[in-house]
């Protein structure tokens, strides 16, 4: 894998109005001949759009936007699983292409994949699946694979529909839940879980409802397909949605307690 814009409010405009009428009955104006002025739409928000995947054989997420009155261009960034450090980026789309440049001089050249059967327009971010190409840095070559995890409208905060608390330290937790999964640091993971956490699996839900249970019943939880699957899940930059933060496709779902919801493999 989570933006409101600010309007003038209701009582606020009647008071306004009221204004105006007072100040046309003073100067022996003709009430009914006032209109309001036209009323200006409102803005469109931006929309980020997030990838995750492989560049190599390292894990790598991406979040692309399109940039307002720049039609084609992009800005965003990207990072590896192994740092979780963003690398910002700028380039271009066009005819399905994206050409992406970070200043370290390494490019992106991916072509985009459509839903389809590739009959049709080229695809756009806005109704691609993921995209593929190379990453090439001096004499330097990789294969990249990303898949389309989800769009969200930007803000200041990624996580400010899921919690309160900054990204930094939102990410923290969930960041040290998932090192202390992969660790099998039972007692630590189990810190980091919002009670009762319920595990999803072939259309059925069970929950765990104490840290000592998740303990007692690990293995039945954190099963192998499903440590396989965090492996590769990237606890940053996350696509938020319904109140929750979600990490690797959504094997996992984080509230503003912690981990809320886990789908089994």
């Amino acid at each position: 894998m989570n933006s409101m814009l600010p309007t003038h409010s209701l009582p606020t405009r009647r008071m306004f109005s009221a204004r105006l009428a007072l100040s046309a009955a003073a100067l022996g104006c003709v009430a009914s001949g006032w209109a309001r002025g036209p009323t200006a739409p409102p803005a469109t928000p931006t929309i980020e759009f997030i990838y995750e995947g492989a560049l190599g054989t390292d894990a790598i997420g991406m979040t692309l936007v399109p940039v307002k009155g720049a039609e084609g261009q992009l800005t965003g960034h990207y990072f590896l699983g192994k740092a979780l450090a963003d690398i910002p980026l700028t380039g271009s789309q066009q005819a399905g292409r994206l050409l992406l440049l970070e200043a370290g001089g390494g490019v992106f050249d991916l072509e985009l994949v459509g839903a389809g059967n590739g009959s049709g327009p080229p695809p756009e971010l806005g109704n691609s699946i993921g995209a593929t190409g190379t990453w090439t840095q001096g004499k330097r070559r990789l294969d990249v694979t990303l898949g389309n995890t989800g769009k969200r409208e930007s803000s200041a905060r990624r996580y400010e529909k899921v919690t309160s608390e900054t990204d930094a330290a939102f990410e923290a937790r969930v960041q040290d839940f998932h090192k202390a999964v992969l660790a099998s640091e039972r007692a630590e993971a189990a810190r980091f879980v919002d009670y009762p956490l319920k595990v999803k699996q072939g259309g059925k839900t069970r929950q765990i409802a104490t840290a000592e249970q998740l303990v007692a019943g690990w293995d039945q939880v954190f099963t192998k397909p499903f440590i396989e699957a965090l492996k590769v899940a990237l606890p940053h930059d996350m696509y938020v949605a319904n109140g929750q933060a979600m990490m690797g496709s959504g094997v996992i779902w984080f509230g503003a307690k912690g981990a809320a919801v886990i789908n089994l493999p």
